[in-house]
């Protein structure tokens, strides 16, 4: 036996007619037609990036918490290049928006894979991290510089 599903002329786009043989004791399968016109798509990949640079701010006002300053610091690194955190939602943030190439995974305080030593200055953790941190070191996935400060990669 042999089907066909065929749209019918002059009608909205879900009036379909099937056709073929009227066997009723015959097994059949019905397959989708799919136009010769329409060719499969190559297959992409999407990078899914922050829509702005978290350097440059929008009009809304920044988080500001207890007892701290407006961020607006300093961030000296090690091999002496210097770059400054100003409106990121955190230090990572900051320092890929000034290219400054880090190693991550997680980006939430998980992995530590994002883990660098602090050598001058201090920092804050809005929610404290789970990956275990040795004294000196600080995961700039979930921080922000409470004062200037200075990094080793």
């Amino acid at each position: 036996m042999s089907a066909a599903l065929k749209k019918l002329p002059d009608t909205p786009d879900n009036d379909f007619e099937l056709t073929g043989d009227n066997q009723p004791d015959s097994n059949f399968e019905l397959e989708a037609l799919q136009p010769e016109a329409e060719q499969a798509a190559p297959l992409q990949a999407e990078l899914f990036l922050p829509e702005s640079n978290p350097e440059q701010p929008e009009t809304s006002p920044q988080i500001e918490f207890d007892g701290m300053q407006k961020p607006l610091f300093s961030v000296l690194l090690d091999d002496g290049r210097e770059v400054h955190f100003q409106h990121a939602a955190t230090l990572l943030e900051s320092l890929e928006a000034q290219d400054v190439a880090v190693h991550y995974q997680c980006r939430e305080g998980y992995c530590g894979s994002c883990r660098v030593q602090l050598l001058e200055g201090d920092v804050h953790y809005a929610e404290e991290p789970m990956a275990w941190l040795n004294d000196g070191d600080i995961l700039p996935c979930c921080c922000i510089p409470k004062s200037n400060i200075k990094i080793k990669l």
